[in-house]
């Protein structure tokens, strides 16, 4: 930038003015210094300023002049009684008035805002917990579902094992009613010599502890041969194929055991019996 191009810059009028940094202020005093143009152009400005000042001054009022007179003095000044006044605050600046009501109003935005994410993040909560809860009673509806399902599904392939077996020739029905222990009792027992299977179906049995099953007998010249062993708790029309081969039966004949079985029946809970031929 040369010597023109800095007059026509602008800064010499800031400068008239006051408008400048300290920084610039020593840079356009150094170049007045230098070059005779700055500083011609610069005195130029500095009286032009001057008598814009004094065109449009303005007469103090009467008195002031005596009363800062009057308050002067020329007498050497006592640092220890140095008189320090506050300088008067101006209480309705506009800065002070304004400042606190913006920090005011922040804060106020900034609650609310805080409360809306507060109640925002109990609705979730609340919403997710509840979610949870449901989701844990489906799951809980859907085991028991799958459990019946699969209890049902093995039933009626065991149905459908012992429906095969009826319909094979040579099956045998024979009907046990129970005696003055159980005088209700009834059952039907299904049985083929040929393939040696056997069945029942309880019309009607009281329902025993769990530690207790009801057990079927084959008696062959009056020697008892387990035949297995089935639930009386069950409907009316459940069938039920015992895990045992029965080759002979001169009759058979139904006790209470334990759970399980056992290898020879107890005589005292006999209900039934019925002769095969």
């Amino acid at each position: 930038m040369n010597v023109e191009e800095y007059i026509a810059s602008g800064i010499l009028d800031s400068y008239a003015v006051g408008a400048v940094s300290d920084q610039e202020l020593r840079e356009v005093n150094c170049l007045a210094s230098i070059y005779p143009e700055i500083r011609h152009e610069l005195d130029e400005l500095m009286l032009s300023v001057e008598n814009y000042a004094l065109l449009h001054s303005i007469e103090p009022p009467t008195g002031l002049r005596d009363r800062i007179a009057s308050q002067l003095t020329f007498e050497e000044a006592d640092d220890n009684n140095t008189i320090v006044r506050p300088l008067p605050l101006d209480r309705e600046a506009p800065v002070a008035a304004t400042q606190p009501y913006t920090y005011k109003t922040t804060w106020m935005v900034a609650a609310a805002a805080a409360l809306l994410v507060l109640f925002f993040s109990y609705f979730l909560i609340t919403q997710l917990q509840s979610n949870q809860k449901a989701m844990a009673s489906l799951r809980e509806a859907n085991e028991s579902m799958q459990n019946e399902l699969k209890q049902t599904r093995t039933s009626q392939q065991q149905t459908e094992q012992t429906l095969a077996m009826l319909r094979q020739p040579g099956t045998r029905t024979l009907e046990l009613r129970g005696n003055d222990k159980s005088p209700k009792g009834d059952i039907l027992v299904f049985w083929n010599p040929g393939t040696k299977q056997v069945a029942v179906e309880v019309k009607s049995l009281p329902a025993l502890p769990a530690d207790k099953q009801y057990q079927l007998w084959s008696l062959v010249n009056g020697k008892p041969i387990d035949a297995g062993v089935f639930d009386g708790n069950l409907d009316g029309t459940a069938l039920q194929k015992l895990n045992r081969a029965i080759a002979e039966a001169d009759a058979f004949a139904v006790t209470v055991e334990k759970r399980g079985g056992s290898p020879t029946p107890s005589m005292e809970t006999l209900l039934a019996m019925s002769p095969t031929a």
